[in-house]
This record gives C-alpha cells, sequence and structure tokens, in this order.
C-alpha cells in the first residue's frame, strides 16, 4: 500500500466523539458558561435601557412640576383683587359705586 491509499482517520469525527463521550462534565460546563454570558449580557442590555428610561422620565416630571409652578403663580396673580379692579376699570369701563349711587332693596 502507498501513502495515499492508507486508511485516514476523520480528526474532526473523533474530537468530537472523545468530547461527548468522556469529557460529558467538559460540555456541561461549557454550555453553563455561554449561557451565564448570554444571561449577563441581556440582564446588562435591559439595566441600561431602564437607567435611561428612567432617566428620561425624571426630566419629564421636572418638566412638569416646572409648568405648574409657573401655571400656580400665573394663577395666583391673575386672581388678585388690584389686577381684577385695573381690568375692570381699564377694558371693561367701570367705576367704583359711591354711597349715594348704591340702591338698597327689601322685602
Amino acid at each position: 500500500m502507498s501513502e495515499n491509499n492508507k486508511p485516514r482517520y476523520p480528526l474532526q469525527q473523533i474530537l468530537v466523539e472523545d468530547l461527548f463521550s468522556s469529557n460529558k462534565l467538559v460540555v456541561l460546563v461549557l454550555i453553563g458558561i455561554l449561557v451565564s454570558a448570554m444571561g449577563t449580557i441581556w440582564i446588562t442590555h435591559k439595566t441600561r435601557q431602564l437607567i435611561s428610561e428612567n432617566g428620561m422620565l425624571i426630566l419629564q416630571r421636572q418638566a412638569l412640576e416646572n409648568e405648574y409652578r409657573n401655571l400656580q403663580v400665573q394663577e395666583a396673580t391673575e386672581g388678585d383683587s388690584t389686577r381684577v379692579e385695573s381690568i375692570a376699570i381699564s377694558t371693561l369701563k367701570m367705576k367704583v359705586v359711591s354711597s349715594e349711587q348704591e340702591v338698597e332693596i327689601r322685602e
């Protein structure tokens, strides 16, 4: 027999058979490590997404709080009696009623 006709052993097949037949614990540990690594990556990704969303919600809440404070200030200034009187006098041409102009109605 010449060297070209010698039976060749498929190295890849031998390695896979050896790995699954005598090193089952190594395969299980390798699979466990891969699953753990993928889980860690997924949890880290989700955590970063939630932190980012939390930051956006905090900014949105601060903007709403600022708007609420501004509306409270606006309501306080618009409800002020001196402002109401000045608008009544200037815009509506209303006048303060004197005691002679007052009419009392009794039943």
